[in-house]
């Protein structure tokens, strides 16, 4: 049995961080011994939350390929280092994030559609498409004239992933994409057109700082 990342949020209050000294801190918590739920937080140097996010988790029988409840014995390890009441700053994370994993949509109204190669280099350790990469196809699906203004103009605030299937090594996968004024939804599929994952992605305008 191995752990799979299976979602993640994330919200971000700046849109730059390049050159800042920044601290990340991590927590967990287990739900309906199905999902294990880790948190994260950053903040500056002056002790500000800056941005966080929830990565959800979940056990998969790797032989079957299908998803298992979490052991008892390695839930009995994992929580046993976790704390049994949360800070403030934690519980404000917890109700800021809704653990419920982003759904397909009806009715999409598509604006962009690009079919991408996969590389070398977006195949990990485990030999399949790495999970950073489709938040890559995803904005690579943006490709007119205006959408590369839109991205000098506009950052993430918001960003939402689930995976449906992994990707293997070899061929293309397809991004069909839904962008109205800044919030921009994507769906990702192989060459058999299964559905791999879903994007959505909330923007905000980059602040210039006088530039």
């Amino acid at each position: 049995m191995v752990w799979v990342l299976y979602a993640w949020k994330l919200h971000l209050d700046e849109g730059d961080y390049y050159a800042k000294k920044l601290t990340f801190t991590t927590f967990a918590l287990f739900h309906r011994d199905i999902y294990s739920h880790r948190y994260f937080y950053v903040t500056d140097e002056e002790g500000n939350m800056v941005g966080y996010a929830l990565s959800v988790w979940i056990v998969i029988d790797k032989d079957r390929r299908k998803m298992v409840k979490i052991p008892s014995p390695v839930k009995e390890v994992y929580t046993g280092g976790l704390d049994e009441i949360l800070s403030s700053r934690q519980q404000e994370i917890v109700n800021a994030l809704d653990p419920a994993p982003l759904k397909k949509r009806k009715n999409v109204d598509y604006t962009h559609e690009k079919t991408i190669e996969l590389r070398f280099q977006d195949i990990d350790s485990n030999q399949h498409v790495n999970n950073t990469v489709y938040i890559g196809w995803a904005m690579e699906s943006l490709t007119t004239d205006s959408d590369e203004k839109f991205l000098i103009e506009n950052v993430p605030e918001d960003m939402s992933i689930v995976y449906k299937k992994e990707k293997l090594p070899g061929g293309n996968v397809l991004v069909k994409t839904e962008q109205k004024d800044r919030h921009s939804y994507h769906e990702i599929l192989d060459e058999e057109g299964c559905l791999l994952s879903i994007v959505e992605i909330k923007w905000k305008k980059r602040k210039t700082d006088g530039i």
